[in-house]
């Protein structure tokens, strides 16, 4: 890797970082983030309006759903909490160099609130909030900086275009963050919380949404171009008249929260391409036509879902297999890869537990692929570091709440506590500085081949 690509940008000497930079991971180590300079002025991909939402369906009562789906809800009650910033500044009408900069969201997940059911963090302290928010931010930041760089070694050459997101069925970082083209993601959770993700995506309030982003990204929000533009089309006044009015209120959020989502949508199909290609589809009776046209990933880049039950078996058995099914959808062990982890936290994993996890993800990632996010589990500092060095993984923990993970979201008074051993949330960056299963076969089967040929190839292998 680059160095100059891969230093930190805010501490350049911080003695946490000294393994890590030996290691080459200088600026993934961590994303430093100080409350006087969050990240909404910068964040990723196009920022959409949440007026526009429509009524979720009713879920399941809490108490029926499974933990893992009791998590990944949790967590997108936290974003939709953080994404409601950007609804309260375009309702004020100020922009993010005029209003406080702590104001400004560090993301926006316009299908947040339709994913949480449309209620509150259940149980959440506001401590509890900002934690998922950080970790949701830190997380999303990472991944963008990893899949933009690329990795120069002896073994493992190229971009970092396979993402795996682990645990967070509800995950929508394939749909709201820029993913260069050719980027294959895998989501790993259970089955369970992909049904209920994959049912709220493919509803008719997920293609509202989707056709009032798109509308969003493709008008000019601007009612003063828009109705100039229309003058200036003489051959068709009224027509354009018509498609201007549509688009300034679709771009400006003017269908509010219980107004009818559907004409919102209509009006997105009228004036986007992508709305256009969807109701020529409709027209020709395809199987499109049948379906909501939901949430999609960028141009070029694909979404698997992978079922995996993340908590350790029953009698000890271990971590779950992830290769196994991760293989089976097309996951590559032997090319470069970057793994997310978020929403695991919460299953009650111990330290040893978390360890197997990370190192069966390990396992199945290639030599210098990257695994970052939250840590799954709740630990001290001796049990978190170790969880990650057992694992065969070169990184560093970093406690939420500290100075270096704040981001403009976590008060003092909430920790971390002075004893850093107590139980408590990480977050992590580490890379992988072993081969992966699948590079341990390519080299035993070339071994295998020399062997044969009675030829001396252990020594040519690098």
């Amino acid at each position: 890797m680059n160095s100059a690509q891969l230093q930190c940008r805010r501490c350049r000497g911080f003695a946490g970082h000294a393994q890590l930079r030996r290691g080459g991971l200088r600026s993934l180590v961590r994303v430093h983030a100080a409350p006087e300079q969050p990240r909404g002025a910068a964040a990723p991909g196009p920022s959409h309006s949440l007026d526009h939402h429509a009524a979720p369906a009713a879920p399941l009562p809490l108490e029926s759903e499974p933990a893992p789906l009791r998590i990944s809800r949790r967590i997108a009650a936290a974003r939709a909490v953080e994404s409601r910033r950007h609804r309260q500044q375009a309702s004020n009408g100020s922009s993010s160099s005029s209003s406080d900069s702590s104001e400004a969201p560090l993301f926006v997940d316009p299908y947040a609130e339709l994913l949480a059911g449309g209620r509150a963090p259940a149980g959440a302290s506001p401590a509890q909030v900002a934690a998922d928010v950080i970790s949701t931010a830190y997380t999303d930041e990472l991944l963008l900086r990893a899949v933009g760089l690329s990795a120069v070694n002896g073994i493992s050459e190229g971009d970092y275009r396979q993402v795996v997101l682990l645990g967070d069925a509800l995950d929508t970082r394939p749909y709201r963050l820029p993913w260069p083209p050719g980027t294959a993601l895998f989501l790993v959770a259970p089955a369970q919380a992909h049904a209920a993700a994959e049912a709220a995506l493919a509803s008719q309030a997920a293609a509202d949404i989707a056709a009032a982003v798109a509308a969003e990204t493709t008008v000019p929000a601007s009612p003063t171009s828009s109705s100039s533009s229309s003058a200036a089309s003489s051959s068709s006044s009224s027509a354009a008249s018509s498609s201007s009015s549509s688009s300034t209120s679709a771009s400006s959020g003017a269908a509010a929260p219980g107004s009818d989502s559907a004409e919102a949508a209509s009006t997105a199909a009228a004036v986007s391409p992508a709305g256009g290609r969807a109701k020529a589809t409709a027209k020709a009776g395809g199987r499109a036509a049948k379906r909501p046209a939901g949430p999609r990933p960028p141009p070029g880049c694909l979404v698997r879902r992978v079922s995996v039950d993340l908590r350790p078996a029953p009698g000890g058995g271990g971590a779950p297999d992830l290769l196994g099914p991760l293989t089976a959808a097309g996951f590559r062990g032997d090319r470069l890869s970057v793994w997310g982890l978020q929403g695991i936290a919460g299953l009650g994993l111990d330290q040893q537990d978390v360890a197997a996890l990370l190192a069966e993800a390990a396992n199945a990632a290639a030599y210098h692929s990257l695994l970052l996010g939250e840590l799954p589990g709740e630990l001290g500092a001796s049990q978190a570091a170790n969880a990650i060095a057992e694992a065969g993984l070169l990184g560093a923990p970093l406690a939420l709440g500290t100075d270096d993970v704040r981001y403009g979201r976590w008060q003092r008074e909430w920790g971390p506590p002075e004893d850093p051993e107590q139980p408590q949330r990480w977050v992590f960056a580490s890379q992988q500085v072993r081969l992966s299963i699948a590079q341990m076969d390519t080299y035993t089967d070339h071994g295998a081949a020399a062997a044969e040929l009675d030829e001396d190839f252990f020594d040519n292998f690098s």
